[in-house]
């Protein structure tokens, strides 16, 4: 049932403003939490390799995760864009392993990664 609600909100918001965003059902995540937690953080990333299970806000997110990096996240709400250059900012800088890692799954040949990392040094005014 969720899912229909999600993907209602998408085509509705593509209707209105003429982009298809993602659904600000990924606004509520309280991307601190994750950070701060090592034991949420795992979850994520486990789910994201394949490694362990997935809540149904990580499955969503690893099915629209090629997407934004090919992109610059230009589909992602504001809040969005704001919680993607945090959390790939901290894997940067805490975790470049996993950021490595990030990036040989979701961009093996290495087409998106230059403009991904413009767009995670962007900064709204």
């Amino acid at each position: 049932m969720r899912l229909v609600f999600v993907v209602f909100g998408l085509v509705f918001s593509g209707f209105v403003s003429g982009i298809e965003y993602y659904s600000d059902a990924f606004d509520k995540i309280d991307v601190d939490a994750i950070i701060n937690s090592n034991r949420l953080l795992n979850q994520y990333i486990d789910c994201l390799f394949d490694k362990g299970p997935c809540t149904v806000d990580g499955r969503s997110l690893k099915l629209i995760l090629p997407d934004a990096l090919a992109t610059k996240c230009e589909r992602c709400t504001e809040k969005q864009q704001y919680m993607a250059r945090k959390i790939s900012n901290y894997l940067r800088e805490h975790k470049p392993d996993t950021w490595t890692a990030f990036l040989e799954r979701f961009d093996p040949d290495k087409i998106y990664i230059a403009s991904f990392k413009q767009f995670l040094e962007q900064t709204k005014p």
